[in-house]
């Protein structure tokens, strides 16, 4: 455990390789490539290109840029990384893989486009990744990622992909300004609350130049994470028992409705209808806003921009709702894949068969979760680091990722694009809340369903 402590300054340094966090894992091969793998056609590749969501560097993707050092560390197969954003690399993947392209070998997949490039047969399985179909230690999440009935060349499920990063939404909640307003913080510390307390806390800040809480609605990846979170906040679904999609049920529904009381009373701010990326974690760290649900990579700034003492910052559970089926204190997860190019040559498929068996690795998820903030899709980092105080708010942050939904269906990419400017216009009130999950209704009717 004092090894792992000896981690790379993130603002100086540009490597792991000279850490004791990094030297201990290579010294005591806790991992290493299985024998004989320098015998098979990748022994003959020298760099795997990856696709990777962003710049997997010392700034921008620390625990991506280790597993990438120790896999090259380990093989002596280079590592040759296409960093771009996510909408890029969606792009350029669907580009690649429609063409039957082999390069690059191995990309990051956003989780709500895997079934879809499943049931397309771009992907190569992993089912060597998980022997006997185990996916022992790790949290469901991962099963319900890549395992897929949808491949036209398999009949079955099988397995495509490995983890890459994925995130659990959380409550991130300023103490210091709810206290100033009158309201006990212990209100939304306590572990249990609703949102007649969300209402509260927002009802508190009328008439000051702070807001009490805001949700995304400015695009459809940003509207989809405030939309999910809401509904599975009070139990219920998208995808229902018998497998249809329904987006205009009474809880779909009572999401925009919300949505739309709380901008119409001033309680959040009115151009949430343009927010996306980075406004609300802007207006949180300016002190502009008290409360917020946003995901556990968040957790570190804010740790570092107010401290790790609880008395002005602390990452809370979400409130559950006050209707719906069941209401639960839930977030959603979000995560994406690695995968292997079905269209790359049998060599490259293997090098990234031990880059996969590196990924689902403890140090890679131990540093994804303790030094990133990240998720673990490993269970047993939550409770190692919370026991070693390793991590602040490793307990909170365990209990929010066990109460994450993570739910996708070929199709979902779409049905938000779909959902976003009926939303807007009902958040405006050009169309009733009704009316608007209505029309997106019909498109999953015709479409998906």
């Amino acid at each position: 455990m004092e090894a792992r402590q000896d981690t790379p300054d993130q603002q100086n340094d540009t490597t792991w390789t000279n850490s004791g966090a990094f030297q201990s894992v290579v010294e005591d091969d806790i991992w290493k490539p299985p024998e004989g793998w320098d015998d098979t056609a990748a022994g003959d590749v020298d760099t795997l290109t990856i696709l990777n969501h962003g710049a997997a560097s010392m700034e921008f993707d620390p625990a991506t840029l280790a597993a990438h050092e120790l896999f090259t560390e380990q093989t002596g197969i280079a590592i040759d990384v296409i960093g771009i954003g996510v909408d890029q690399a969606t792009q350029r993947e669907q580009q690649v893989l429609s063409s039957g392209e082999g390069s690059p070998q191995v990309f990051n997949v956003n989780g709500a486009l895997v079934p879809e490039f499943v049931q397309q047969g771009y992907l190569e399985t992993t089912d060597v990744l998980y022997p006997e179909g185990s996916f022992e230690p790790y949290i469901p999440a991962l099963s319900n990622l890549v395992s897929w009935e949808l491949d036209p060349n398999y009949d079955g499920s099988r397995t495509y992909g490995y983890p890459n990063i994925a995130e659990a939404s959380l409550g991130h909640a300023r103490l210091d300004l709810l206290e100033e307003q009158g309201i006990d913080p212990s209100l939304l510390t306590s572990g249990e609350w609703t949102w007649d307390d969300l209402e509260d806390v927002m009802a508190a800040f009328e008439g000051t130049d702070v807001f009490g809480y805001a949700y995304y609605a400015g695009n459809a990846i940003y509207l989809s994470y405030s939309f999910r979170e809401l509904l599975y906040q009070q139990g219920a679904r998208m995808v229902q028992d018998d497998g249809t999609v329904k987006v205009d049920t009474d809880a779909a529904i009572r999401v925009v409705q919300k949505m739309k009381e709380w901008r119409d009373n001033g309680w959040v701010p009115s151009d949430v209808i343009s927010y996306g990326e980075g406004n609300i974690v802007d207006l949180f760290i300016s002190g502009q806003l008290a409360f917020t649900t946003g995901f556990s990579d968040f957790v570190p700034q804010a740790v570092a921009e107010y401290g790790a003492d609880g008395s002005s910052y602390r990452p809370v559970v979400p409130p559950a709702a006050n209707a719906g089926p069941s209401p639960t204190q839930a977030g959603l997860v979000d995560p994406n894949t690695t995968s292997v190019n079905r269209f790359a040559d049998t060599g490259h498929k293997l090098a990234g068969m031990l880059y996969g068996d590196l990924k689902l690795s403890y140090p890679v998820q131990w540093w994804e979760f303790t030094y990133e903030g990240n998720m673990s899709y490993m269970s047993s980092v939550y409770s190692d680091a919370a026991d070693a105080e390793f991590a602040p708010y490793a307990g909170v942050l365990g209990t929010a990722i066990e109460n994450g939904v993570f739910e996708v269906f070929p199709g979902i990419s779409a049905v938000f694009q779909q959902m976003t400017s009926p939303i807007q216009r009902a958040l405006q009130g050009q169309v009733s809340p009704a009316d608007a999950m209505g029309q997106v209704q019909s498109f999953v009717d015709s479409e998906i369903n």
